[in-house]
Order: structure tokens, then sequence, then C-alpha cells
């Protein structure tokens, strides 16, 4: 049958005015359908592959974020916690004569090893731009211990100059070392924002306005194949429309829930476990000034206000922080218990009494800031299973990059098969 002629078409409804619109096309019916079979199938074919290759590299955006991000700033929060648990561990040797109780000694070299291995950890998933910070933490915490230890052998002996070696490790950690983890750590940090604003960003919205601009063009084939043949349903047509449709539902679900879990993970989870490591790392920070006021023996006045400031903070920034409420509640109520245990330190010791103030520091004192560490604790952990379980499901929204390509290319099939199929009517 040929079509080089169109018929007189009546004015009238919808689908007259698309038939209308398609004859002004100069091409011949036949012609026309292959071309619009190779538009149709190749914009769909197009959009697909833009999807999946996107699809592909926000996975390793998320993984690379984990990796470089997530377990880098968690691995160096990790260090800085261990080591102020260390250092108020150590403390104790200069109110203990360097006979600590056997528990103590155990607790330090636990910190000790805790913090060796988060920088092993951060070693591990570290970037070539973080190798100075590593080497600065590494040979710090090593020096760290030798100054402890021989603080320690110098108490032991009873030697004043104890308390100098300890001085000098406690320097260290808060001057050299503390501040380069939080370099580290928030560098971590940025690396997941960055990552948030990537997966959600231009190139996420790329795939979808390809997505989008390839159904647009199967859609406006379609009409004119209408116009063409008077039939609006045409089922390969309809069929490939459905498969381009969905997968611009998939991929545009999938790119939001990635960047919506990242934001959180970057933003308020990370809030929370930063404010859990810093009520550990300040609880610790308690520990040692409270055992520096002890050992001023009778004279730490000063030292025992600087307690009572710190605590009050302390107490403030736990009431105000993100988290477990309840969790929250109890860290709160156990940091009053030690702070009173202290106040019962400090009574004795302005009293006359050091050597009972002393005692009081490593047996009531002592364990009142153990339950409140254990509990400091407890929330890091929550918080960190909070952040891998927000990347977990990050991970979990994306989708796989073949499902795109594979809709991409039935729905470019049926697009083609269904137009051709068409055209091979007409001459």
């Amino acid at each position: 049958m040929s079509t080089a002629t169109k018929a007189e078409v009546p004015a009238g409804g919808l689908l007259d005015r698309v038939e209308r619109t398609a004859w002004r096309v100069p091409l011949p019916t036949r012609r026309l359908f292959v071309t619009l079979a190779l538009l149709a199938a190749g914009a769909l074919a197009v959009s697909g592959l833009a999807a999946g290759w996107v699809a592909n590299r926000n996975a390793r955006v998320i993984a690379d974020a984990r990796e470089q991000g997530l377990d880098l700033a968690t691995a160096v929060t990790d260090f800085h916690t261990s080591l102020t648990a260390a250092d108020a561990r150590a403390a104790g040797t200069l109110i203990s004569g360097g006979l600590e109780d056997r528990q103590s000694r155990e607790d330090y070299d636990s910190d000790m090893e805790a913090a060796s291995q988060a920088l092993t950890a951060a070693g591990l998933v570290a970037t070539e731009a973080d190798g100075d910070d590593l080497v600065v933490l590494n040979q710090g915490l090593a020096d760290y211990a030798g100054l402890v230890e021989a603080s320690r052998a110098n108490a032991r002996q009873g030697f004043p100059v104890a308390a100098s070696y300890l001085e000098q490790a406690q320097d260290l950690a808060q001057d050299q070392l503390v501040p380069t983890a939080e370099h580290l750590r928030r560098e971590g940090e940025r690396r997941m924002a960055e990552a948030a604003n990537d997966v959600g960003g231009l190139v996420g919205g790329l795939a979808v306005v390809l997505l989008l601009a390839g159904l647009v063009v199967l859609v406006g084939c379609s009409l004119v194949i209408a116009g063409r043949t008077r039939r609006v349903a045409h089922p390969a047509l309809l069929g490939a429309t459905v498969v381009a449709v969905g997968a611009l539902v998939v991929v545009t679900l999938g790119i939001v829930s990635q960047g919506r879990e990242l934001r959180r993970a970057a933003s308020g989870d990370i809030d929370a476990y930063v404010a859990a490591n810093s009520a550990a790392s300040g609880l610790a920070g308690l520990r040692v000034t409270e055992i520096g006021a002890v050992a001023a023996r009778g004279g730490g006045a000063a030292i025992y206000e600087e307690f009572s400031a710190g605590a009050e903070t302390l107490a403030a920034d736990i009431a105000d922080a993100p988290g477990d409420d309840q969790l929250l509640a109890e860290l709160y109520d156990s940091v009053g218990g030690y702070t009173a245990a202290v106040d019962e330190v400090r009574a004795l010791d302005e009293a006359g009494d050091n050597r009972g103030a002393a005692d009081l520091a490593l047996t009531t004192s002592q364990d009142a800031y153990r339950d409140a560490a254990g509990i400091a604790e407890t929330g890091v952990d929550n918080e960190v299973g909070e952040l891998r379980d927000r990347f977990d499901a990050a991970e979990d929204a994306g989708v796989h990059p073949a499902v795109p390509v594979l809709l991409g290319g039935v729905a470019a099939l049926l697009a083609a098969g269904g137009t051709l199929a068409r055209g091979r009517r007409y001459r």
C-alpha cells in the first residue's frame, strides 16, 4: 500500500490533530518508521547505559566514602578515645607510689593496645594524603608509651622526676596526638559529606534527565506512529513505555535514597558519634585532672576547681548531645556519681588527709569513673553501629548497574521491534 499521498483528514478530536502533525513529517511512512525505530531504540539504549554507569559510579563512591571516610574517622576517633583513657589510667601512678593494682595496669595495657590497633585500622583505609598524619600518630604513640614507662619506673623508686615524665607524656598527647587525630577525623567526615553531595548531585541528576529524555523520545515517536496509522494502541510501544517508566522510577528512587542516607550519616549520625566520643574523652580528662589534684599533695585547690568546671561542662554537653536519650540519661547520672565521689576525695584532701584522699581516689572514685566510662564506651559502640547501618542502607538502596542497562535494552528492543513491524506494512 502506498502512502506517498495523505488522505483528507477531517477536523475532529485529539487523534485527528496527532494525525495532522504526523503527516507534516516529509518522509514516506516506511522510511519514517525505520527512522523512528532507530531514534527511539538509540535514545533508550543510551539512557539505560548512562544510568547503569551512574549506578556503578555511585556504588564506588559509597564504598570509598565508607572506607576512606567512615572507617578512617571511626579509627582515629577510637585512637583518641583509647589514648585519653590510657592517659587517665597512667595518671594513677602519681598517687599510687608506682604500685598500681593489677586491674589498672591491665586496663592501661588494653587501652594502649586498642589505640595501636586503631592506628593500624586507619592505616589500612587511609589515602596517600593522610600519610604524614599517620606517621605523627604512630611515632607519637611510641614516644608516649616510653614516657609513661619512664614515669612508672621512677615512681616505683620514689623519684619526683616521675611527675615530670608523666607531664611530658600528657603534653605530647594533648598538644600533638589529639589535634592530629582530630584533623584526620574531620577529613573523614568531609569525605562522607562529599560523597553525599556527589551521589545526589549533578551526575545523579544527569542519569535521571537522560532516562526522562529517552522516555520523551519514545512517547514522541509513539505519537507520530499513532498519527500515521490512526491507531493509539501499539502493544510493543506501550510495553516499551512501561519498561522505560520503570527504569526511570527505579533509578530515581535509588539515587534519592542513597543521597538521603549518606546525608544523614554525614550530619546527624556522625554528630551523635562525635558527641559520644567527646563524652568518653572528656570523662577520661576529668580523671586525669582529679589525679593531678591529689598528686599536688594538699596544694591542688585550683586543680579541683578545674575539675568542677570540667564536670559541669561535660554534664551540659551530655544533656544537649544527640543520640540514645536513655543511654545519655544513664551517662549523665553516672558522671554525677563520679563527680560526687571526687567531692569526697577533695574534702579529705583539703582536710589535710592526702593519703586518705589518694586511697579514696584509687577505690571509690576509681570505681565510679569506671562505671561512667563503661556507659560512655557503650554509647560509642552504639553510635558506630548506627553509622555502619546507615552506610549499609545507602548501599542497599542502590540499583545494580545491570538493571537500568537491561531495562533500557528491553525497552529499546520493544520500541524498535514494534515500530519496524508496523512499518513493514508500508512500501
